[in-house]
C-alpha cells in the first residue's frame, strides 16, 4: 500500500510542478500582449494630445519667425518623425517596463501565499 501511495504522491507533484509551468508560461505571454496594448494605448495618447497642441503651436511659431505657411508645416512634420524615432527606439524598454508590472501583478498571490 505504501508503494503506491509513494507513486501517487510522485504523479502528483509532477502535476503540480507542471501546472504551475503552464501558469508561468500563460502569465509570461499575457504579461506581454498586455505591456505591447499599453504602449499602443500611449502612443495613441501621446499623438492625440500632446502633439495636435504641439503641433498648432510650433506652426504658429515657425509663421512668426518668418516661414511661409507651409513650410512652417514641413519643419513641424520633421519634429514629429524625430519624435517618433525616438519612441520606436525606446519601444522595447516601454514594453519591459509595462511587462515587468503586469508580471508582477498577475504573480502577487502566488508571492502572498509563499509567506
Amino acid at each position: 500500500m505504501s508503494i503506491f501511495s509513494s507513486v501517487k504522491e510522485k504523479i502528483t507533484q509532477h502535476l503540480d510542478v507542471y501546472i504551475k509551468l503552464i501558469k508561468l508560461d500563460f502569465i509570461g505571454r499575457t504579461a506581454k500582449l498586455l505591456s505591447y496594448f499599453m504602449f499602443a494605448m500611449i502612443c495613441l495618447l501621446l499623438v492625440l494630445c500632446v502633439l495636435l497642441f504641439l503641433g498648432f503651436g510650433m506652426s504658429e511659431t515657425f509663421i512668426a519667425m518668418g516661414m511661409s505657411k507651409l513650410a512652417s508645416f514641413f519643419a513641424t512634420l520633421g519634429v514629429y518623425v524625430v519624435m517618433l524615432l525616438v519612441v520606436i527606439g525606446l519601444r522595447k524598454n516601454i514594453t519591459r517596463f509595462f511587462a515587468g508590472g503586469f508580471i508582477q501583478a498577475l504573480t502577487e498571490e502566488d508571492y502572498e501565499e509563499k509567506k
